[in-house]
């Protein structure tokens, strides 16, 4: 399994020093769309929300579950 990030998730990972943690985060499979994935800061919580699940197969036949957080949440949490 793998997590990418989108170019909002990508900018705010930076703009808050959380590059290394989230290229690091392995999440399980049994993650949905609109989970929201929470990491602790010094100075509270940055909330990411899954975007996207997809199966990448590559052309050896093996599987990988692609993850995709997104932020913000957006209006309601979505």
């Amino acid at each position: 399994m793998s997590t990418r990030l989108t170019a909002t998730a990508e900018r705010e990972a930076v703009r808050r020093g959380l590059t290394t943690r989230l290229d690091g985060l392995v999440l399980d499979a049994w993650v949905a769309r609109g989970d929201h994935v929470e990491l602790e800061t010094a100075d509270g919580s940055a909330v990411f929300v899954v975007h996207a699940r997809r199966i990448r197969v590559a052309a050896d036949a093996s599987i990988e579950l692609v993850v995709t957080l997104d932020y913000p949440l957006g209006p309601g949490g979505r």
